[in-house]
């Protein structure tokens, strides 16, 4: 089961996804990325401090997130990585393309209002 909400901060919009994200609920997430892009953010940030596993589709639909807003001059930032996925990241050497933060350098780089 996997949960998503976002949040807005001026130009910056944060999906927060929690639980399991994999190929049988990858459409959720792309529906709220579709609306999130639709804004015309500056920034999307997602944060996976609550995302407890990830396959090999989900990692896919990331990496079109990652191609969907370099075409949109959007930029896209991943925080907050629990140390499973963060594993993940490193084996499949999606650090080498994804910008990965903390959740305190992504709030006092790109969030004011916090």
């Amino acid at each position: 089961m996997i949960e998503v909400r976002t949040e807005e901060h001026g130009d910056v919009m944060i999906m927060h996804i929690k639980g399991e994200f994999y190929i049988e609920n990858i459409q959720t997430v792309e529906n709220t990325w579709n609306e999130l892009v639709a804004r015309k953010p500056k920034i999307i940030a997602i944060n996976c401090h609550d995302l407890e596993f990830i396959d090999s589709s989900a990692i896919g639909t990331l990496v079109k997130f990652l191609n969907n807003a370099m075409n949109k001059k959007i930029k896209l930032i991943f925080y907050d990585l629990s140390k499973s996925i963060q594993q993940i990241f490193e084996t499949a050497r999606l650090n080498n393309f994804f910008t990965v933060t903390t959740k305190s350098k992504f709030e006092t780089q790109f969030l004011n209002d916090i």
